[in-house]
C-alpha cells in the first residue's frame, strides 16, 4: 500500500510539474496583443522576494533579467526594482529571517487561517480589503489526494525535492501576473470540516460493523486440517482410515466419525453463536474416540488424536466444559472426566513400559510426550469451577509414581515434573497431591509420600547435568513452594517429611561448591554462573520460608540428624552451605549484579544458620571466613572440616 501511495505521489508531482512548465511557457511566449486585452494590476502590496544574486545586480548598477527581454508596462515595475511612490505610500516591513512566503505587510490582506489545535482543517478566509488574487486559467491544482483513508500533500511532495521552488521562481521572473501568494507552497487549501467529520463518522461506522470473530471457522480448521509432526496426513484423514474389528467398539467409532462430518458440513451455514454446540459434539466424539483407540492399542492414532486435542485447548475459549465431561453410563459416584480415564489408563498401561532408551520420536514415546502436554493443557487455563475435576490424576493408582520414575528418559520427566508444576498451581488440589493415591493396604504415613520421595531423590541426582536435568529440579522446587502456599495442611507435611528438607540442602550445597571451591568451567562461562547463583538465591529463599512459615518451632538439629542414611554429614553440609552464604567474601570473578544477589540473600543464610547454631559457634563460623592470604593455600574444604568440627561437633 504504501508503494503504491507513493507511486502515486510521484505520478502526481510530476503532472503539476508539467502544468507549471506549461504555464510558464505560456506566459513567456504569449503576444503582447493578447496581454494588453487584460486589466492591469495593481502595485503588489508585499514586494516580491529577491534573490541574492538579484540583489548584486541591484547594487553593482547593473540592469540583469532573463535571457528574453521583456516589454515592460507603465503598472508593473521589472522585477528586482521597486516603484519609487510604492515606497513613499507604504512603510518598509521587517523581512529579514522569513522564509519565502511569509513576507508581512502592513496593508490588510486576504488571510487563510487554519485551527490545527482542535484537528480541523477548515480554512477561513477574513474579510479584509486587499488586492485580488489572480489565480491560474486551468484552475489550482489540487491541495491534498486521499489514498484508501491516507491524505497526501502534493506541495509536500514537491517541496522534498526542491523542485517546486525552482519552478516557482522561473514564473515570478517571467511574468508578474501569475498568483502573488503561489511561491508560498506551505499555503494549501484545507478539507472542509465537514468532510473531515465525514470521514470520522464513515471509519467509526466501519468499526461498528465488524462481525465478531467465527470460532465455528477455528474449529472447522482445526478438525480438517490439524497436522501431527510425525504424521504424513491430517489427523482428521489418519483417524477416518483406522481398522478396527467388526463389533460394537467398531460401530461407535464410526458413528462418533458420522457425528463429526455432520457438524462439519453445516459449518458454512451455521451462525457464529453456534459454534458451542458445534464444539460439544465434535470435542465428544473426539473424546469418544480416544476412548476406542486406547482400547484397541492404536497407540499412533491416538498420539495424533491427542496433539488434536491439546491444538483445540490451547485455541478455543473456555473448552474445558466440553472437554471435562463424564461418561453417559457413569454413576453419580463414579463419575469421571471421560479423557483425564483416558490418560490415566495410558499412563498404566503404556507410559508405563516407557525405558530410558526411548526417545521422544519412537511410538511410545510420541504417545507418553502427547499424553502429557494434553494434561498440561487441561491445566492451564482450567476454571475454577471445575478444577476439582483435575484431582482423579493424582488420586488414580501408581499414576504418580510412574511419571516420576527414574527409570524414565530426562526428556519425559522434564516433562511430567513441569506438568505436576502446573497442577501445584491449583490450591484445591494440594490434597490429592500431597495424599496416598492407593489407600487400601498401606499405612498413611504422610511423611514418606511415594512420589515425594521419588522428587527428593530426582532433586539430588547429580549424575545428570543437562539442561533438562536442571530444568527437572527447578519445576521439583515450584512444586514445593506452590503447595506450601496453598494451605497450612500443606505446608506441614512438605515440612514434616523425611525427604523434602534434607534434599534440598543437599542440592543447595551442590550449587554452591563450585562458586567458592573455584570451577574453571563456571569461571569461563559468567552466564552459566548466573544461573546458578540465581537458582542458589531461589533455593535458599524456599527454605527460608519453609522453616520460618511453620507454626510451631522446628527443631532442626534433630530433623538433620534422624534424616534417611544415604543423607550422610548433613549437619556438616548444612553449616558449610549456610557459613558460606553468610560470611564467606564472594570470589572475584562473579560479575557485579551476581555479588549483589548473594549479598542480599546473606541474611536469610544467617538467619538459617542460627537456628542450628547459638553465638559462641556463630562466632567460630565467622572467624573461618576471615582468614589470611597465606591460610588461604591450604585446601578449604579441610580447614572448613577442621574449624568446625572442633567448635560444633
Amino acid at each position: 500500500m504504501q508503494k503504491e501511495m507513493k507511486e502515486e505521489a510521484e505520478r502526481l508531482k510530476t503532472l503539476f510539474t508539467f502544468k507549471q512548465h506549461e504555464i510558464e511557457t505560456s506566459t513567456r511566449k504569449s503576444p503582447w496583443s493578447a496581454r494588453s486585452k487584460k486589466a492591469p494590476m495593481a502595485p503588489l502590496a508585499t514586494p516580491v522576494p529577491l534573490s541574492l544574486q538579484m540583489q548584486r545586480w541591484d547594487e553593482s548598477g547593473a540592469v540583469a533579467g532573463p535571457s528574453r527581454i521583456i516589454q515592460e508596462s507603465p503598472t508593473r515595475p521589472r522585477f528586482g526594482e521597486i516603484v519609487n511612490n510604492e515606497r513613499t505610500r507604504k512603510p518598509a516591513v521587517e523581512t529579514r529571517n522569513l522564509p519565502s512566503g511569509f513576507q508581512l505587510s502592513t496593508t490588510p490582506t486576504k488571510s487563510r487561517v487554519t485551527d490545527f489545535s482542535k484537528g480541523k482543517g477548515k480554512a477561513t478566509d477574513s474579510n479584509q480589503k486587499g488586492p485580488s488574487q489572480v489565480q491560474f486559467d486551468s484552475g489550482p491544482p489540487p491541495a491534498s489526494f486521499q489514498f484508501e483513508g491516507t491524505q497526501t500533500n502534493l506541495f509536500q511532495a514537491a517541496r522534498d525535492d526542491g523542485s517546486g521552488a525552482a519552478a516557482q521562481e522561473d514564473v515570478f521572473m517571467a511574468d508578474s501576473n501569475v498568483d502573488t501568494n503561489f511561491y508560498s507552497q506551505d499555503d494549501v487549501e484545507m478539507t472542509d470540516g465537514a468532510q473531515d467529520q465525514q470521514i470520522h463518522v464513515t471509519v467509526d461506522e466501519e468499526s461498528e460493523e465488524v462481525e465478531p470473530h467465527r470460532w465455528i471457522l477455528d474449529l472447522h480448521r482445526l478438525v480438517l486440517m490439524h497436522m501431527e509432526p510425525t504424521c504424513r496426513m491430517t489427523t482428521f484423514h489418519a483417524l477416518l482410515g483406522v481398522s478396527l474389528p467388526i463389533g460394537p467398539k467398531s460401530d461407535a467409532y464410526t458413528s462418533a466419525c458420522s457425528r463429526i462430518l455432520d457438524v462439519l458440513a453445516n459449518v458454512p451455514t451455521q451462525e457464529h453463536q453456534a459454534w458451542e454446540l458445534a464444539a460439544q459434539a465434535i470435542c465428544g466424539a473426539l473424546i469418544e474416540m480416544a476412548d476406542i483407540l486406547a482400547a484397541s492399542n492404536h497407540i499412533t492414532s491416538l498420539a495424533a488424536l491427542f496433539s488434536q486435542l491439546t491444538q483445540i485447548t490451547y485455541t478455543l475459549p473456555a473448552p474445558h466444559r466440553y472437554l471435562l465431561v463424564y461418561k453417559a453410563t457413569d454413576s453419580a459416584e463414579d463419575k469421571v472426566p471421560r479423557i483425564l480415564a483416558v490418560i490415566c489408563s495410558v499412563i498404566q498401561d503404556h507410559i508405563s513400559k516407557l525405558v530410558i532408551h526411548d526417545t521422544e520420536k519412537s511410538e511410545l514415546g510420541l504417545l507418553a510426550k502427547e499424553s502429557l502436554a494434553l494434561l498440561e493443557a487441561l491445566c492451564w487455563n482450567t476454571p475454577s469451577d471445575l478444577e476439582n475435576m483435575l484431582a482423579f490424576v493424582p488420586r488414580c493408582p501408581s499414576v504418580l509414581s510412574i511419571l516420576l520414575d527414574s527409570s524414565r528418559p530426562i526428556w519425559f520427566l522434564f516433562q511430567s515434573t513441569r506438568m505436576l508444576s502446573q497442577f501445584s498451581t491449583r490450591p484445591v488440589l494440594f490434597q490429592p497431591l500431597l495424599s496416598f493415591p492407593d489407600t487400601e493396604g498401606q499405612s498413611q504415613d504422610y511423611t514418606r509420600l511415594p512420589h515425594v520421595e521419588r522428587m527428593c531423590s530426582l532433586l539430588i541426582d547429580s549424575s545428570r547435568t543437562s539442561n533438562e536435568a536442571d530444568g527437572i529440579k527447578r519445576h521439583i522446587l515450584t512444586f514445593f513452594a506452590m503447595l506450601s502456599e496453598a494451605h497450612p495442611t500443606a505446608h506441614t507435611i512438605i515440612i514434616e517429611s523425611q525427604s523434602v528438607i534434607p534434599s534440598i540442602i543437599v542440592y543447595l550445597y551442590g550449587l554452591s561448591a563450585p562458586v567458592w571451591q573455584g570451577d574453571e568451567a563456571m569461571e569461563s562461562d559468567p552466564q552459566a554462573a548466573s544461573r546458578v547463583i540465581r537458582r542458589m538465591n531461589q533455593t535458599t529463599f524456599l527454605l527460608h520460608h519453609l522453616m520460618f512459615k511453620a507454626e510451631t518451632p522446628l527443631r532442626l538439629r534433630e530433623r538433620l540428624e534422624r534424616a534417611p542414611r544415604h543423607y550422610n554429614g548433613l549437619v556438616h553440609l548444612f553449616v558449610v552451605t549456610m557459613g558460606r552464604l553468610s560470611f564467606a567474601d564472594v570470589p572475584e570473578w562473579v560479575q557485579e549484579e551476581d555479588k549483589q544477589d548473594l549479598e542480599r540473600v546473606a541474611g536469610l543464610a544467617k538467619d538459617l544458620l542460627e537456628l542450628l547454631m547459638d553465638a559462641p559457634q556463630m562466632d567460630a563460623i565467622w572467624a573461618t571466613y576471615q582468614e589470611g592470604p597465606d591460610e588461604e593455600m591450604e585446601d578449604d574444604e579441610e580447614v572448613e572440616a577442621r574449624r568446625l568440627a572442633a567448635n560444633m561437633i
